[in-house]
């Protein structure tokens, strides 16, 4: 698992320092920006926020088609027969299967248009009112401003975790929202599989 996490935080870093080498927003850090420029820095970040929240609407809505479709399927697999109710099951769990696969693609182009997104906006920020002076903030420390900008944008790109009452709770809301979607989507799968497995096994016994 540790060699797979490493690979992944290399084929990122690479593609990050690519994104950088080759991007307008690195070409025009620190100049002055026409209102052309502006203009189109504008549209491209609210095109990006529209589109974010596009493939967010989508994978909403797919998943909740599919939850409909797994309750429909529990609710009528124990009254059918035997073979129709494998086939059920099984085809859920397939279903469950290319739903977590489109989830992991949707949350990468959540994320990525959100990034281009803060560029844009962190580019017009500092042209219209600067930046805070001083060091930029470490990761733990920046709140909800975001990586290369010292103030705190006035669109809120990084939602700040809830203020928790006690040292638990704490744990528990400094768990990323992606990394409980896919828990629960993880559960979701198991809870099918195994349901997948009684019902061949119950066939295979009958």
């Amino acid at each position: 698992m540790a060699r797979f996490k490493e690979n992944y935080n290399k084929e990122k870093a690479e593609m990050n320092r690519l994104t950088n080498e080759n991007s307008l927003w690195v070409r025009l850090k620190g100049k002055p920006l026409s209102e052309e420029q502006i203009s189109f820095l504008q549209n491209c970040m609210n095109e990006n926020l529209n589109h974010a929240r596009h493939v967010e609407n989508e994978r909403l809505t797919f998943n909740s088609i599919l939850l409909a479709l797994i309750a429909g399927v529990l609710a009528i697999a124990s009254s059918l027969s035997g073979e129709i109710s494998f086939f059920l099951y099984l085809a859920i769990t397939l279903a469950g299967f290319l739903s977590m696969l489109m989830t992991v693609r949707w949350n990468n182009a959540f994320s990525r248009h959100l990034f281009y997104a803060q560029q844009c906006y962190m580019l017009i920020h500092k042209h219209l009112f600067g930046d805070r002076p001083g060091d930029e903030k470490a990761e733990g420390d920046r709140w909800e401003s975001i990586d290369g900008l010292n103030d705190i944008p006035m669109y809120c790109f990084k939602i700040n975790s809830p203020v928790a009452y006690t040292a638990f709770g704490k744990r528990i809301y400094s768990i990323r929202t992606r990394v409980l979607y896919n828990s629960f989507y993880i559960m979701i799968q198991i809870f099918l599989i195994t349901c997948t497995v009684a019902s061949l096994y119950n066939l295979l016994k009958g």
